[in-house]
């Protein structure tokens, strides 16, 4: 069932059928692909371990985290009953490493979010929501103490200061909330 290139005419096959091709040129490879399959509820697991492949390759690396910063497990305030976008068995591990970038051009949940690849989670540093990437759904909280900690770190950070001033900081003081 996997894919097949043919060495002579560099054609990719996938069941018999052509499906893509392999194009040399100026030294570079660029691969052409369509692909159709019937598939029941699993449909999303080939499509998966085709999007894990693409994420491999250099150009789809997330770039360089300014800042990283761990929480443990028993830093999470509260779980919640959601589906997670989950492609493979879930890896039960203590602890969650957030990658913060300056210039991240996505802003979601918010302006100031941190990212667990590992897990395929983001942390919001503003409100410390803890969302699956792949459904959206928000999943977990971080208990107080700990979102203090990791916007502390941010705040110590001569890269995130100014956000968490904008963000954190001016909110709280314009709401009276602590």
């Amino acid at each position: 069932m996997s894919l097949h290139i043919d060495p002579t005419t560099k054609k990719i096959i996938y069941r018999g059928k052509e499906v893509g091709e392999c194009i040399l040129k100026d030294g570079r490879c660029t691969v052409r692909l369509n692909i159709e399959y019937q598939g029941g509820d699993d449909w999303i697991v080939p499509l998966s371990w085709f999007a894990r492949g693409l994420s491999s390759l250099a150009e789809n690396q997330p770039v360089s985290a300014l800042l990283v910063v761990k929480t443990s497990e028993e830093s999470i305030d509260e779980k919640f009953k959601v589906e997670r976008f989950l492609t493979e068995k879930q890896v039960k591990r203590s602890g969650y490493i957030w990658n913060f970038h300056k210039s991240d051009s996505d802003t979601w949940p918010s302006e100031l979010h941190g990212h667990d690849y590992d897990k395929g989670l983001k942390l919001d540093a503003i409100s410390g929501n803890i969302y699956d990437v792949g459904t959206r759904n928000l999943c977990k909280t971080l208990r107080k103490g700990a979102l203090q900690a990791v916007q502390a770190e941010l705040r110590a950070s001569k890269d995130f200061k100014e956000a968490v001033a904008t963000l954190i900081d001016n909110t709280t003081a314009a709401t009276g909330s602590a």
